[in-house]
């Protein structure tokens, strides 16, 4: 189980962090409706928000799933060519629990598997797919790390993705675009 000293440190906002001096922040905005690190399209920015309209175009489950996959599908390769097997979870949060969200039923499903997950569990990357989908659909939080290979994925607000390890942005970036997402566009 990762200690408290090695949580913090891995989660420290001091940018020479060895956690956080490699990687970036993964997205599907694009990078031309950003102003001064702000957003400035309107878009989704949750799986609340099938069904809602943006600038004209309602935003289906068909939709959402396709964008959630590419995420799901970009972390995989990552992980792969990082040579990561497995990941730890780091503080896990069931706090969305009540909270009413597209495809219910689903999602049902998703939470009960990862309920029953605890600190310091493993987890195999072969497995990551439901961790991923259940925090990028809000119903679940945890950070997932491996500290021997140096690496930590996270989900954060309005469908922001924290990669950090020792790939060069490049590699990540380029990673991402093979799936239609963005590194660090702000």
């Amino acid at each position: 189980m990762l200690s408290d000293k090695v949580f913090k440190r891995m989660n420290s906002t001091n940018l020479n962090s060895p956690f956080r001096k490699f990687g970036c922040e993964i997205v599907k905005y694009k990078p031309q409706y950003y102003k001064d690190g702000i957003y400035t399209k309107n878009e989704w920015i949750s799986v609340s928000d099938i069904g809602s309209s943006f600038d004209g175009e309602v935003l289906t489950k068909e939709e959402y799933l396709r964008v959630e996959a590419a995420y799901v599908d970009t972390v995989k390769e990552l992980l792969g060519i990082s040579g990561v097997k497995f990941l730890t979870i780091v503080n896990p949060n069931t706090y969305y629990l009540r909270r009413e969200k597209a495809f219910n039923k689903e999602n049902k499903a998703l939470y009960q598997i990862v309920s029953s997950l605890k600190e310091g569990q493993r987890i195999a990357v072969s497995k990551i797919d439901t961790v991923l989908k259940a925090c990028l659909r809000e119903l679940f939080w945890c950070a997932m790390v491996n500290e021997a290979k140096k690496v930590q994925v996270d989900v954060g607000y309005d469908y922001y993705l924290h990669f950090h390890s020792r790939l060069p942005e490049e590699t990540i970036s380029k990673i991402a675009r093979s799936h239609g997402l963005y590194c660090n566009p702000r």
